[in-house]
């Protein structure tokens, strides 16, 4: 038995039981358990990697890097996508005790996997030396390698999220760390070759396929035949457009800045910058376990027509608790936190620390309702999250005279997003329980 699985079975029997609400509750606090300490090491991973290669590459060379990471996450929402929707209805097919359809709908997503990146090895790749000069990068060739892995990482993204939905957070939370551990020691090697950017980039792509052969074994919970059902499929795309949404908002909202930032400021100003997201956005990849936790609960429970609610305000409860935390650190000890993180090349940013960790928490919070609702049938959220997104890409692009004016931009538009949100949210809870009563 790993010490994850110890740990959740730890947490379970700690836990009340005495009914599905407490059951329920259980289930989100010792799954996010189990992904939080594993995502914790993982992002610590992430971060040392990040860290290490700042001091390495100095702010010029580090902000290149930093622009293909971001490229990266823009990219995987699609990935993401796949995972998002094969976690919604492997939640309804555990539920249901139909684990055949969870077999269809991995081999017939999978053939989109694969098509939908080859497509963009071709558009990123192919594009590189394109890409090079409107993002004024020293090479093309950390474009064209990036490319290479997408088609895997893509792939890897179904069987994350049939792990998630059958609530299987210890196989999951592996896949994360192999992942990590694979773009950590590959990463800093090459670049010690003195491959600098470019190695960096190889060992990002070598981290797609490590975590691709741990997520392959979702086979062992599944049976080797299955089929979906013309119906099947077609509520599968349905489900997946406000998905597709969410995630193009979420690529918005979390990297627009940072690609704003890298066209229009100097190379030294925009590794700043990346440093500086670098710290602020551990408030919304400390609180993500909890998002990732909290969606098959739900999509289960609104499956089986059972009360979820609660499980809300639990999520919530639990996002704020992590962030006010870490936003209170970046408060008291900010030039602390950059020397030790950085160095003091990158002091220049210590003012605007806790204020780029206030819009994260912000958005973190916005994001458990979008996901919330999202899990429970509810789609208006996405685009409410959407409109958030173009307004930032759109208001950042007209003005950034300062990367102080960058970041205040973002917290007004991140706390109107989060309002509008709850307005929603609570218009709904009205609804439902005038339809109850």
């Amino acid at each position: 038995m790993t010490l994850l699985a110890t740990l959740k079975k730890s947490t379970q029997r700690i836990l009340p039981s005495n009914s599905d609400t407490e059951n329920s509750e259980g289930n989100l606090l010792s799954g996010s358990a189990v992904l939080f300490i594993s995502m914790t090491v993982v992002n610590a991973g992430n971060y040392l990697f990040n860290l290490i290669l700042g001091r390495w590459l100095g702010p010029a060379a580090f902000s290149d890097l930093s622009l293909i990471v971001t490229l990266m996450l823009m990219v995987t929402f699609v990935t993401v996508t796949y995972q998002m929707t094969a976690a919604k209805f492997a939640a309804a097919h555990y539920a249901d005790q139909t684990l055949d359809k969870s077999t269809g709908m991995r081999s017939w997503m999978s053939r989109f996997a694969w098509l939908s990146g080859i497509a963009l090895v071709l558009f990123v790749a192919g594009g590189a030396p394109l890409w090079q000069r409107f993002f004024n990068t020293q090479s093309f060739w950390p474009f064209v390698i990036l490319g290479v892995g997408l088609p895997i990482y893509f792939a890897q993204g179904i069987d994350r999220g049939i792990l998630q939905g059958q609530t299987r957070f210890g196989t999951l939370s592996w896949s994360y760390i192999a992942e990590m551990v694979m773009r950590l020691g590959a990463g800093l090697f090459f670049v010690w070759l003195g491959w600098s950017v470019g190695g960096a980039v190889l060992g990002i792509t070598l981290s797609f396929v490590a975590t691709w052969i741990v997520a392959l074994s979702v086979r062992r919970f599944l049976p080797p035949l299955g089929e979906l059902t013309t119906s099947d499929k077609a509520t599968i795309k349905a489900f997946a457009m406000p998905v597709i949404v969410v995630q193009l908002s979420q690529i918005l909202i979390n990297n627009s800045d940072i690609i704003i930032v890298k066209r229009f400021f100097a190379p030294e100003e925009a590794g700043l910058y990346a440093a500086l997201a670098l710290i602020g956005r551990v408030v919304f990849f400390a609180t993500w376990s909890v998002v990732t936790t909290l969606f098959p609960i739900v999509a289960q429970k609104h499956q089986k027509g059972e009360a979820h609610r609660h499980l809300l305000w639990v999520g919530l409860g639990l996002v704020m608790l992590v962030s006010v935390g870490i936003v209170g650190a970046t408060i008291l000890f900010p030039e602390w936190i950059v020397l030790i993180l950085f160095g003091p090349d990158y002091l220049e940013i210590a003012p605007l620390l806790w204020l780029y960790a206030v819009a994260t928490m912000i958005y973190a919070l916005a994001n458990v309702v979008i996901n919330y609702r999202l899990s429970a049938d509810a789609n208006l959220g996405t685009y409410l999250a959407t409109i958030g997104g173009v307004a930032q890409v759109v208001t950042l692009w007209l003005f950034h005279d300062s990367l102080y004016q960058v970041v205040m931009l973002q917290i007004v538009l991140m706390s109107i997003l989060l309002v509008c949100l709850l307005a929603w949210d609570l218009w709904l809870g009205q609804r439902e329980k005038s339809a109850a009563a």
